[in-house]
């Protein structure tokens, strides 16, 4: 169960008009004082910072701002899509929700997961601008949130840190949980979209981020639970995490004292998901060049 803290939030959030921006309750005054008023304002302007991952393509861009909150500088992220290709929109479609944008399915997800108390990025503004049914261009923006993705940590974690590596599993073994529990499916569950917190101000040490590839009640839902489960294991390492930890965390996200047959199914499954995916990524790494992109 979500913190008290985080359902005071969840409970409290609403939304306004600015212009031609739909924005959290809260914002308005903070994104018109940074001239960020608009959509066409959202597009002109520019990066403190280049988030651009190696082969992301041209029509999406994701650029971190800073803004004045209640008199202290915070950090935000806004995603912006321009002309998305056909396979984009056919996966839009197909997602199962009501949405007619890219970053209209971002900013659906961001408001389902809150709703479903689940901790995830906060959202602040979304925008879009259609012909027809055809998206020309759309953004969302978001607040930062606290901590850093459970992949930096592991990075630097040693058996020395042994109570925080307890924490963090025990923290995105209920959140992931609770994900499921609610009917939805993440489909890019790696340790870099769970973002940690030691020792949070508001009781929540994980959150959940990049939203966009969520599914809610899927058909074959049990396979997409593997899937989710599995991407999460490939991305822990052994080194850290053994795999009598990895018992622990399943049945902690099972909410289980001791392993039953339907359980050691649900394990065996995670294993060989795992392997497979293991085996897709030697093949992308053999075919990336020196520069990240595809070498073919």
């Amino acid at each position: 169960m979500a913190p008290p803290e985080f359902n005071a939030l969840v409970n409290e959030f609403r939304t306004t008009q600015l212009n031609d921006l739909t924005v959290a309750a809260g914002f308005e005054e903070c994104l018109v004082a940074a001239g960020l008023g608009s959509l066409d304002r959202l597009f002109a302007c520019s990066s403190e910072q280049d988030l651009q991952k190696p082969g992301l393509s041209a029509w999406r861009e994701r650029i971190r701002l800073t803004l004045t909150i209640e008199d202290e500088p915070t950090a935000l992220y806004l995603k912006r899509y321009t002309n998305p290709p056909l396979a984009a929109r056919r996966a839009l479609r197909q997602c199962g929700a009501r949405v007619r944008s890219l970053a209209g399915l971002e900013w659906t997800r961001m408001c389902q997961l809150a709703a479903a108390g689940i901790p995830c990025v906060e959202p602040v503004a979304f925008g879009e601008k259609l012909t027809g049914n055809r998206e020309v261009r759309s953004a969302v923006l978001a607040k930062a949130v606290p901590g850093r993705s459970l992949e930096a940590w592991a990075s630097e974690w040693t058996g020395a840190d042994r109570q925080a590596v307890c924490q963090a599993a025990d923290a995105s073994a209920v959140i992931v949980a609770r994900l499921h529990g609610s009917g939805f499916i993440h489909r890019d569950l790696y340790l870099s979209h769970l973002f940690f917190h030691p020792e949070p101000a508001d009781g929540v040490p994980i959150r959940i981020i990049d939203l966009q590839r969520v599914l809610h009640k899927p058909r074959f839902f049990r396979r997409w639970v593997v899937k989710d489960l599995a991407s999460l294991s490939f991305s822990t390492p052994d080194t850290l995490f053994s795999t009598a930890d990895r018992v622990r965390w399943l049945k902690r996200y099972l909410g289980i004292g001791k392993m039953d047959r339907a359980a050691k199914r649900l394990a065996y499954s995670i294993i060989g998901k795992t392997r497979r995916i293991a085996r897709h990524d030697r093949r992308r790494r053999r075919r990336l060049g020196p520069s990240g992109m595809d070498a073919s």
